[in-house]
């Protein structure tokens, strides 16, 4: 007798369990497909003055709005699945459905835990996301969004580990450019005569960035001259053009999205055996992982919030403040992020605090909620 009764109770919870899987999984789309229309509509009105000034084909235009999808998509999933979770459960509890299941003694954690399930689908899709589809097609949507839409010479600079590029007197190549402080390292120039001959070549070892000129410092110069002999002296601060600005080597630079785990990682250990700055890469890796870690934080947040605002039946009030929720946490993420990369605040410290303070915060009013 008792095991049918339990056999009957486990039946019961996988129905509900299904029901609940159904409703939330509409609403997540429809919450996420209106976020990203709003969004592609405000970037349509933002960027139409461009688009139609420089009369961009439709075709690349429609390329643009595609490539920046699974960027788009990622970036909004958060908020969308806290508002999903709320308006599910808000739903549920106005319509007296989680009464109905107290009633009938089903525990809300073994029905209610689909949310945290489900979030965590959306955390692992997020991460394999970022692995294999993101970084390419941002590459390719920041392409022409700077290039077609702004107007913007391509850079010049070419970017791997290192930049390398070639102007009108010669080659340039730059070991590492701090993006945080406009700096260079290791700078090697080779500049070329008429018939491609060697006629001067300059190395600093590092560089500032004084608002007109590139100022290389401690390094030395060597002139080429013909017959074979060749003079070479040093200097302490030499004022010289790079033919590049430090935007050239910011556009150039790929930023945290349009790299992989992978290339972070191989990146960030590049950087630290040739002993460079690897902080802002370091930050990045972090906040790749921490950043789909929110779909679970939100979801933690959600299900307390809901319960506790849905008895009282203000839906609207509850989606504005889920709102106001979602993006006072993306304020101060972004924020220790932004700490993180200046140096502040150590790399693990940076991408993960935000989550910690809020996860901490839900399951705090998780446990609260009454059974």
């Amino acid at each position: 007798m008792n095991k049918k009764f339990h056999g009957k109770e486990t039946a019961t919870v996988l129905i509900l369990t299904r029901y609940f899987l159904r409703e939330f999984l509409r609403i997540l789309v429809l919450c996420l497909a209106t976020f990203v229309a709003l969004y592609l509509i405000g970037d349509l009105f933002n960027r139409i003055e461009d688009i139609l000034a420089r009369e961009i084909s439709f075709s690349l235009v429609l390329q643009y709005f595609i490539c920046g999808l699974p960027l788009i998509i990622h970036k909004l999933c958060p908020l969308a699945v806290l508002l999903s979770t709320f308006i599910t459960i808000g739903l549920f509890v106005r319509n007296q459905e989680i009464t109905a299941l107290k009633a009938h003694g089903i525990s809300l954690y073994r029905v209610l835990n689909v949310f945290i399930l489900i979030s965590a689908g959306v955390f692992l899709v997020s991460l394999i996301m970022q692995q294999y589809l993101i970084p390419g097609s941002t590459a390719r949507f920041r392409q022409i969004k700077t290039v077609h839409i702004k107007g913007k010479s391509r850079s010049k600079v070419i970017n791997t580990t290192s930049f390398w590029y070639r102007a009108r007197d010669g080659n340039y190549n730059i070991e590492f450019f701090d993006p945080e402080q406009n700096t260079l390292d290791s700078i090697n120039i080779m500049y070329l005569g008429d018939s491609f001959q060697a006629r001067r070549s300059v190395y600093a070892k590092t560089g500032y960035w004084n608002g007109e000129n590139w100022v290389l410092q401690d390094g030395f110069e060597r002139h080429f001259h013909p017959g074979g002999s060749q003079t070479a002296t040093t200097f302490k601060q030499l004022s010289l053009s790079l033919h590049a600005s430090p935007e050239d080597f910011h556009i150039s630079r790929k930023t945290g999205d349009e790299l992989s785990f992978t290339d972070l990682w191989d990146m960030l250990k590049q950087l630290r055996i040739r002993g460079y700055s690897s902080t802002s890469y370091a930050v990045d890796l972090h906040a790749k992982v921490s950043y789909s870690f929110i779909n679970i934080i939100m979801a933690i947040l959600g299900i307390p919030f809901a319960l506790m605002i849905g008895r009282s039946g203000g839906m609207a009030l509850g989606i504005a403040a889920s709102t106001c929720l979602g993006l006072t946490h993306w304020v101060f993420f972004s924020c220790c992020v932004s700490l993180g990369k200046s140096g502040v605040l150590n790399p693990f410290i940076a991408a993960w605090i935000a989550n910690i303070i809020f996860g901490m915060l839900g399951i705090y009013l998780f446990l609260r909620v009454r059974q």
